[in-house]
């Protein structure tokens, strides 16, 4: 068919096929996830990272994780030792420390597509990569660098070579999925094991598949996974007599299994609304999957009665017959990628990211299912596709505009106290990003430190006010600093002060 300019709309069907398609879709990925990156940095997180990996440049100390208003954020180091070595390449800058979470972000994407290819053919492939790549939420951890991007990619890692061992049982996959292990424990500690442990023992449950399960050796292999955690570990403590380790140990998973940290809580069944959001504008699908499996869940508890909860028990797994298919092993991976944190007293974003390569297979089976699936494929994208033009164009160089709250303070703060002197901060108000761009000494003193400290010192309006009325011999250096707290969402007053004897 041909209109009467001569265009022929056949011709531009078969020229996007499958396959042209997705190469399309893969090159305005990569520009979304490159592009704009040079903007100010995020607070918390990120600009602690940063400071994290450019000190660790600058002292060659890469046991270390020292900076101001940062001690929340530390981790276990391959991410900060990832970044310093990018730093220490091409010099320390926004765009370099966010290139790596980029790829990471990319890599998932592909290893999605890939997985989604051998499970269910092109087609849903394509699905699937578009879900996951034009979703609001899952992309933009590409454009800040969290170390939460290269654990979700060590754990899609994990789970693409968990399914090729299972239909190939070539060695090598046993090799890449406890490489995965080992390096996803050195990003963050227990979320890889909790994600791919987890799902290798729910997959005990399938007598079909049980002994390709144990021949991953764990016994052997997992003890040599933890190898480099622990090398680092025993190095760690050794340097700072234990200081860090039993901090994480306390932090990571003692409070987190039982009380919210950063004051960020909610029931179980949070993370199931969130999804409504963050795979917009993809959500009717996540609905429609909700919809269809809730309705199979009740029907099935409806037969079996109390009885299902036999499955539960190991005891009883060798009396199962559950054929593996590969949507039983994706909803396998939902359990400990999704389930298990809905039943934590924590509740961050970042905790379920690994579910949602998963979920964008299972989205992208359920669309594919449709009988008007590519003209609603078409309509979904084509919405992505506006959202991440508006997200790219409009919103984020308005946020970046925020963002420089920090850094004209920083230079500020730099004009006001002299280049050799220490910086002291007090009170609640600590940005890393301000530590960042001020990039001289920061030391965090408490209300004891106030009456003996003396030289320069960063406190918010109100304290400076309160003090100076009871007495406290400070004098005023220039006029109050205002920076937007995104994070709190909220304005901070603060003030450079200094004390008379100076």
């Amino acid at each position: 068919m041909t209109n009467k300019a001569g265009f022929s709309f056949v011709g531009t069907v078969k020229f996007l096929s499958v396959h042209r398609t997705f190469l399309i879709l893969l090159s305005v990925l990569i520009v979304y996830l490159f592009y704009g990156n040079s903007s100010p940095l995020v607070d918390q997180d990120e600009a602690a990272y940063a400071g994290f990996s450019r000190t660790m440049v600058e002292t060659k100390d890469f046991l270390t994780m020292d900076f101001p208003y940062s001690t929340p954020h530390r981790k276990p180091p391959l991410h900060f030792w990832i970044t310093s070595s990018f730093f220490q390449i091409f010099g320390p800058s926004e765009w370099i420390l966010r290139l790596f979470p980029a790829l990471c972000i990319l890599g998932t994407s592909l290893l999605t597509y890939h997985l989604t290819s051998i499970m269910f053919g092109s087609r849903t492939a394509l699905y699937a990569f578009s879900i996951l790549s034009f979703s609001l939420y899952f992309p933009l951890n590409g454009k800040i660098a969290l170390v939460d991007s290269l654990l979700v990619f060590f754990g899609m890692c994990g789970f693409v070579s968990l399914y090729h061992w299972i239909q190939s049982q070539k060695k090598r996959f046993v090799f890449f999925f406890w490489l995965s292990v080992s390096l996803g424990l050195l990003v963050k500690g227990p979320p890889i094991l909790i994600f791919l442990g987890g799902t290798c023992v729910l997959l005990l449950s399938i007598n079909q598949i049980r002994s390709k399960i144990w021949k991953l050796n764990p016994f052997v292999w997992l003890p040599i996974a933890f190898v480099p955690l622990l090398l680092w570990g025993t190095l760690s403590w050794q340097k700072d007599k234990g200081e860090l380790i039993r901090w994480m140990v306390d932090w990571y998973i003692l409070r987190r299994a039982t009380d919210p940290v950063f004051g960020q809580s909610g029931p179980p069944g949070t993370y199931l609304v969130l999804f409504v959001v963050t795979f917009f504008p993809w959500s009717r699908l996540y609905l429609s999957f909700l919809n269809e499996n809730g309705w199979k869940l009740i029907a099935y508890l409806k037969t079996e009665g109390l009885g299902v909860t036999q499955y539960l028990l190991p005891w009883h797994w060798k009396k199962n017959n559950f054929p593996f298919t590969s949507k039983r092993f994706l909803l396998l991976g939902l359990v400990f990628s999704w389930l298990f944190y809905e039943f934590l007293a924590s509740k961050l974003p970042s905790y379920p990211l690994s579910a949602y390569p998963i979920l964008s297979i299972l989205l992208a089976d359920q669309l594919a299912r449709k009988h008007n699936q590519i003209y609603m494929y078409r309509v979904y994208l084509t919405v992505s596709l506006v959202m991440i033009a508006t997200i790219s164009f409009i919103l984020l160089p308005r946020f970046s505009e925020l963002r420089k709250d920090t850094i004209k303070a920083a230079s500020v703060v730099s004009s006001l106290v002299p280049q050799n002197k220490t910086l002291h901060s007090f009170g609640a108000h600590g940005i890393p990003s301000f530590a960042y761009y001020y990039h001289r000494p920061i030391q965090e003193i408490t209300w004891e430190d106030l009456k003996t400290k003396k030289g320069y010192f960063l406190v918010s309006e109100s304290d400076y006010q309160i003090w100076k009325g009871l007495g406290l011999h400070w004098e005023g250096m220039g006029e109050p600093l205002s920076i937007y707290a995104y994070d709190r969402n909220k304005m901070l007053k603060l003030r450079v002060v200094k004390t008379n004897d100076l």
